[in-house]
């Protein structure tokens, strides 16, 4: 296996075989538009996780979209991993908590869980809080 492209050649070729906009591929990948145009112009290479992601995103082989000779499409139709499916859901810190939290033991998981369900019932927590109202 060999690199034969780019990063941004093949973007701007995935883009324009499906005649995808900048925008289009926005809404696709989350990416913002501006960035998607300096990936193509070659001005700037997303780290290793970000560029995966777009390709999990856009359903083709990540190895592709770094410029290997390989097909476009994965070999398999694996889904993304569970830790890049909660960061897309829910953040960064959701994943990074989540990474954290699976290191510990059952014990000191339980003493987690209960921290945060002490937490939650707070009334910075409450359903007024998070509807705008200041608490009492």
């Amino acid at each position: 296996m060999k690199i034969v492209s780019s990063f941004g050649e093949r973007i701007k070729l995935y883009r324009e075989d499906n005649k995808y906009t900048l925008a289009e591929m926005e809404r696709l990948t989350g990416v913002p538009a501006p960035t998607l145009n300096r990936y193509e112009l070659g001005q700037r290479i997303p780290k290793v996780d970000s560029a995966t992601l777009i390709a999990h995103k856009l359903q083709i082989n990540p190895l592709w979209l770094f410029g290997y000779d390989v097909e476009d499409v994965p070999a398999t139709n694996n889904p993304p991993s569970l830790a890049i499916q909660i960061e897309q859901e829910y953040g960064k810190n959701a994943a990074s908590a989540l990474k954290l939290y699976v290191q510990l033991d059952e014990i000191d998981q339980i003493r987690i869980t209960e921290r945060m369900t002490v937490l939650l019932e707070d009334e910075k927590y409450s359903s007024k809080a998070k509807n705008g109202a200041s608490p009492a």
